[in-house]
């Protein structure tokens, strides 16, 4: 027996099926919106603030002279180097330095560039391009005081960087967590301070070294810049110290390094982290994750330029006897490690 024939539904009225989708492209233009909004904050910062249409400001010049120094110093430093290799770069970092040095004299910037020029004409002693132009322009200029600042390349040995380094990193980097419970009372600047110049060992770019960190530890300033992130709710108040960490748009140079100041930044970031856990501190990240508007408010707190690209923010403090923290356990090893994937065809 067949079953009875069901009952005809009643019509939808118009339009009602289309609302659902409707307002899914509501949302998904708003988010394109808000997207397209925040590219170009980013990119119009880039386009004002890089040399990509010319080093005209302090720090555009110290970028594109530490990027031509740092080509200069790993040519040198090549197993088997060409003598007068880099003329170009040679002929406008001197242009730059002369620029720099008349506009705003002798600073550590200047210094190391003048010795990295100085380990070139030494490098090329027995070569037989002619540098005498060079010899002309670098003694003219104003004499730098002797700060003990090097440039060019050293040799090093084996067994020096396996003494210094060989420590059970693994270990050290398991013992590390987040840290949301802190012990009351300050932080030694002298911690800080060797956290921060263990950061300053970060790989950055053609040794620009575009990154800073800004850190406050005053009670009432920290509570300020922590209102700004919003991941901080329930363990804020014990953070005794607060680290934010920016990349200069200035020092960077074209379109191809968009991204490069995140990169740098990123990297500096978790070797302040790793610093700050030698130190016998705890820290955790807070991230960065804001519009165009909340960053512009951090700028203008901080009193920051607009040149400052903000990477993330580092809580810390002194840590307590005993305390709680995530699990956070890690996906196993062969999710992460890809080891000789095959490539694409010639």
């Amino acid at each position: 027996m067949s079953p009875p024939p069901r009952a005809a539904r009643p019509a939808a009225p118009l339009g009602a099926r289309s609302q659902p989708e409707a307002l899914r492209w509501r949302t998904r233009l708003a988010l394109a919106a808000r997207l397209v909004r925040n590219l170009a904050y980013d990119g119009g910062r880039l386009w004002r603030h890089s040399f990509l249409t010319g080093a005209a400001g302090r720090e555009q010049r110290r970028g594109r002279m530490r990027m031509d120094a740092h080509f200069l110093e790993y040519g040198m430093s090549m197993r088997d180097p060409r003598r007068g290799f880099g003329l170009d770069r040679v002929h406008r970092l001197i242009d730059d330095l002369e620029r720099s040095l008349e506009s705003h004299g002798p600073d550590a910037t200047t210094e190391i560039m003048q010795r990295t020029l100085d380990a070139y004409l030494a490098f090329n002693a027995d070569a037989t391009v002619d540098l005498d132009w060079l010899r002309r322009r670098l003694a003219a200029l104003a004499p730098q005081p002797a700060t003990g600042l090097r440039g060019g390349s050293e040799t090093v040995t084996r067994e020096a960087i396996q003494r210094d380094g060989m420590i059970d990193f693994l270990a050290f980097a398991e013992s590390r967590h987040s840290i949301r419970q802190y012990a009351p009372g300050p932080v030694a600047p002298e911690k800080i301070e060797r956290a921060v110049r263990a950061a300053q060992q970060s790989p950055s770019s053609c040794n620009r070294q575009t990154c800073r960190a800004y850190v406050w530890t005053d009670p009432a300033l920290v509570r300020r810049v922590l209102a700004l992130q919003s991941g901080n709710r329930g363990f804020g108040a014990e953070i005794a110290g607060v680290a934010v960490v920016a990349s200069d748009l200035s020092h960077w140079g074209g379109p191809d390094e968009r991204y490069q100041g995140w990169v740098d930044a990123g990297m500096f970031a978790m070797s302040l982290a790793y610093g700050l856990h030698a130190e016998g501190l705890g820290a955790v990240m807070l991230n960065w994750g804001e519009e165009h508007k909340r960053d512009k408010e951090l700028l203008a707190l901080a009193g920051l330029p607009d040149s400052t690209l903000v990477a993330t923010m580092i809580g810390f403090g002194n840590l307590p006897d005993r305390l709680v923290v995530p699990v956070s356990q890690r996906e196993p090893l062969e999710r992460c490690l890809v080891l000789n994937r095959p490539l694409a065809s010639a």
